[in-house]
């Protein structure tokens, strides 16, 4: 007499099981792969707050505080603004073709290319250092917090701004903000907080606030 065998499905509890692993499972891997991801968007602050550096510092005499004045103009796409002075006027990059202005401080993120959910025209809320001692140079000419170009044609010193989203959640979110001087300085991020301020040297670009880490201010 021969026994025949029954197939056997999983049960309930083997399939609960199972669920939870993957729950366990996408809980670690999606946080890690949004920082991977925010990190490498990163790349593009950091690329063109260094070109923006080099170009200024290869100037004779003080520039005019105009974002373009060194022929800096980041490819389109951008995900940031770029900001030298106080957004007054901003080059906006919501059309297919940006609009110059001679004065501009600013340059928009590519709202064309992102769509509408940046806002005011690509114009992020900048959240600047909460403090900053800077070297003997720096402080003789001027450098604060605030973003623009300071001293005159024998000695001068800039600070700007970069701010962007690169976790695609823009409501009620911090901005991924950025900072480069030409000065060396002891700089205080916002987010993550520290107790202890960062030595930071000049042309080297500075995380103010990480837009992964951080909420709404």
């Amino acid at each position: 007499m021969t026994q025949t065998r029954r197939n056997r499905g999983f049960t309930l509890i083997e399939l609960m099981i199972v669920v939870a692993i993957i729950g366990i499972l996408a809980a670690i891997a999606i946080p890690n792969f949004i920082r991977f991801q925010a990190r490498a968007r990163q790349s593009e602050v950091n690329t063109n707050l260094k070109s923006l550096f080099t170009g200024l510092r290869t100037q004779q005499k003080k520039p005019p505080e105009s974002i373009r004045a060194t022929g800096f103009a980041p490819e389109r796409g951008n995900r940031y603004t770029y900001k030298i002075g106080d957004c007054g006027a901003t080059e906006d990059r919501t059309n297919i073709d940006a609009e110059q202005h001679n004065d501009d401080t600013c340059i928009g993120a590519d709202v064309f290319k992102f769509g509408t959910g940046f806002p005011d025209g690509g114009k992020f809320e900048t959240i600047q250092l909460s403090s900053a001692t800077w070297n003997a140079k720096g402080t003789a000419n001027g450098l604060s917090v605030d973003p623009g170009i300071e001293g005159d044609n024998a000695s001068w010193d800039f600070l700007a701004y970069a701010a962007g989203d690169v976790d695609n959640t823009i409501e009620n979110d911090a901005s991924d903000s950025w900072s480069i001087a030409s000065a060396d300085g002891n700089l205080q991020s916002v987010c993550p907080a520290v107790t202890e301020p960062e030595a930071v040297a000049a042309g080297e670009p500075f995380n103010i606030s990480n837009d992964v880490n951080c909420g709404a201010p």
